[in-house]
């Protein structure tokens, strides 16, 4: 018996695409308050395609602008290509909205604790 069918979920294992080491400890906080776990990080869309642990994931959380320039919706719809849902977590909502078709959902930054545990929840595709 597996423990989704007694009722139990196992974490999601969340991949973070941020460029802002205070933020991606900050979001790794998060994740893990909401039960979850940080699979891993990249800086950029480069580090992202570059990282062979970035398939193995339930789902990501993606900035916008990253290292490598405004590449998040490209990394957005890298990995809804390959099946992975992603959130975009930026301050550019006008941005986000017009890629809105690459991803689940966004959070606006500053993060608001609960809205993040709200939206990251649409990363699992279990429900």
């Amino acid at each position: 018996m597996t423990s989704d069918t007694i009722g139990v979920r196992k974490p999601l294992r969340i991949y973070c695409i941020e460029d802002n080491p205070l933020i991606v400890f900050h979001i790794e906080h998060l994740i893990e308050k909401a039960g979850h776990v940080l699979a891993g990080f990249a800086d950029s869309f480069s580090q992202l395609t570059a990282d062979p642990a970035a398939i193995d994931i339930d789902g990501a959380l993606v900035d916008v602008d990253l290292a490598d320039g405004r590449t998040g919706p490209d990394a957005a719809a890298w990995l809804k290509e390959r099946g992975i849902p992603s959130i975009f977590v930026t301050g550019q909502q006008d941005i986000a909205n017009l890629y809105a078709d690459r991803v689940v959902g966004v959070v606006i930054k500053p993060i608001v604790a609960q809205d993040f545990a709200d939206k990251v929840q649409r990363l699992d595709g279990r429900t």
